[in-house]
């Protein structure tokens, strides 16, 4: 048990230099796993697809209503919520896909998308439970973010969404492998906390990718946005009058335009602007869906390597351990399966 709390003892989230040699480390050596199956990618394509339209819709949306089309916008409205509540169902039904499809993999065993299908279909209460409770984060992670609740606040619910993403991304294996019920699931997690091999106890705990996208596209957001600024301020007069915002005057102080290359009498126009963060979301949601698909073949993995070890593909098993490890090249460590629950 000291072992266990040992383990947890190291959980902590890496910053973000770290997190982005850890997405590089993974797209580059991630592509070994999806060689030997390229079905793995196609649940992606689907989640991605779903993200991009999720996104389409939204924006469509304040098109709509920007243009005075607020019947066309009531109902893309009402389509963007029910779009956004499915997609906690949606998203985990492939992520469980994309699980069982590498778990197979590593297994040494075939399998096609079909077969995932098939099997995900017999896991709708688990799918279901991770959707409910991904809702749940979600709401959470809002009032995190919310700037009327305390510091002390603010870092409970830190805690508790981060927390939630690496159990949830332990549970997937624990539900796509194991097809146990929510309650076994998390005794698996605790088994596999326990015998976790002492060449992988510093992995463990630790929440791998966290906050990566957010990192990442920040500054392209920040530059999308002034270029969108540049353009509604200098070509303002070609772009649609339902999106004239008036004159900059009416919302910079004069203390600000001294600064700028412009007047107080400069029409803007919003419209680049609202394209320019459209563009970013849809490449933001898209991203978002590959980095998690990531975490979910990681997490499987070392799932597998912790209480499956015994099943592993023979082939497969020096590799894994650097894998897991994030480490290049060097010699495997040696295979402790013969003491891992298989």
């Amino acid at each position: 048990m000291q072992r266990g709390e040992e383990t947890l003892d190291k959980f902590r989230r890496p910053g973000a230099q770290e997190r982005i040699k850890q997405l590089a480390y993974l797209l580059k050596h991630t592509v070994t796993i999806i060689g030997r199956d390229a079905d793995i990618l196609r649940p992606l394509l689907r989640m991605a697809i779903y993200a991009a339209v999720l996104v389409t819709v939204f924006f469509a949306m304040i098109w709509a209503y920007a243009i005075d089309a607020s019947g066309t916008g009531t109902v893309l409205l009402l389509l963007s919520v029910a779009l956004f509540l499915y997609k906690f169902f949606y998203y985990n039904r492939q992520e469980l896909a994309v699980s069982w499809l590498v778990s197979e993999t590593a297994f040494g065993r075939d399998r096609s998308l079909a077969d995932a299908s098939e099997h995900v279909a017999t896991l709708r209460s688990q799918a279901r439970s991770l959707a409910l409770l991904d809702m749940g984060a979600a709401w959470i992670a809002s009032r995190k973010n919310n700037n009327k609740s305390g510091m002390l606040t603010n870092l409970l619910l830190s805690a508790i969404t981060e927390g939630w993403d690496l159990v949830n991304h332990f549970l997937l294996p624990a539900f796509a492998i194991d097809g146990v019920g929510f309650r076994d699931a998390m005794g698996k997690i605790r088994s596999a906390r326990d015998n976790v091999p002492e060449t992988l106890m510093g992995v463990f705990g630790i929440d791998i990718l966290g906050r990566v996208v957010v990192t990442i596209f920040a500054p392209i957001y920040v530059l999308l946005g002034l270029g969108g600024v540049v353009l509604g301020t200098w070509l303002s007069g070609i772009f649609p009058a339902a999106f004239h915002a008036g004159q900059v005057g009416e919302v910079l102080p004069p203390e600000v335009l001294d600064w700028l290359p412009i007047t107080a009498a400069t029409e803007f126009n919003w419209l680049p602007v609202l394209v320019a963060i459209f563009l970013g979301k849809v490449v933001a949601a898209v991203f978002e869906r590959a980095v998690t698909t990531l975490k979910v073949i990681y997490f499987t993995l070392f799932y597998a390597r912790t209480l499956h070890a015994g099943s592993l593909s023979q082939d497969i098993r020096d590799e894994l351990e650097r894998y897991l490890r994030m480490e290049d090249g060097g010699a495997a460590a040696p295979d402790d399966s013969a003491t891992a629950p298989g």
